[in-house]
């Protein structure tokens, strides 16, 4: 319901001013929950180089959305559509949760991951920041770049960041893409078609405006 009320009020609000303020409060409510996140993990005596960097991708979609909330860049716009409804979804629909309702985690995980969803719709469908052409590029050469700088930080301090060195220890849809590393191909290839699919509405919508 939240979300479709953001796309509703980014849609027909006149007041470029009360638009921004959305977008602002969104992103502050992402970077406070991560925010919450660390100081958490501080205080538990958990927080450790191998597994709180911002490494996993719901942290660089993040990043990204949060940037295009306050910014309104288009490409940023795009990264998030892509990178979030491809990605950071399946927290939501598949979470890897140690903990349940009502502890602090809990919330911080479905902020963190629900949070993005909703930010994203409201930037493409809201504000109407639809991917352009070369756009899907675009948004692949960046998942490579996070690819291989987080595939260097595994390795350097033989962490897990991504997913990339291995599976969720609860069931997730890696459990049916083969053993490492044949599921790191598979994931960018799944990727790859989500990425078309995605765009597909677009290019239309493209293709009718030319």
């Amino acid at each position: 319901m939240a979300t479709f009320t953001l796309i509703y009020l980014g849609r027909t609000l006149k007041n470029k001013n009360m638009i921004n303020q959305i977008g602002y409060a969104l992103a502050l409510l992402l970077i406070i929950n991560y925010i919450v996140y660390i100081i958490y993990r501080i205080q538990q005596g958990y927080w450790e180089l191998r597994y709180d960097l911002p490494m996993e991708l719901c942290n660089w979609s993040a990043i990204v959305t949060s940037l295009a909330l306050i910014t309104h860049n288009r490409t940023q716009a795009e990264l998030s559509y892509f990178w979030v409804m491809s990605g950071s979804i399946q927290g939501v629909i598949t979470p890897d949760l140690s903990t349940g309702f009502p502890h602090l985690y809990f919330f911080i995980f479905f902020i963190a991951h629900s949070g993005l969803v909703a930010a994203t719709m409201f930037l493409v469908f809201g504000l109407k920041f639809y991917p352009r052409k070369g756009s899907v590029l675009r948004a692949i050469l960046w998942i490579e770049i996070y690819f291989i700088t987080t595939f260097a930080v595994n390795l350097a301090l033989k962490a897990n960041y991504g997913y990339l060195m291995g599976k969720p220890q609860n069931g997730s849809a890696l459990d049916y893409l083969g053993e490492w590393p044949y599921y790191l191909i598979a994931m960018q290839i799944i990727g790859l078609s989500a990425f078309v699919l995605l765009y597909l509405p677009f290019f239309i919508l493209n293709k009718k405006n030319l």
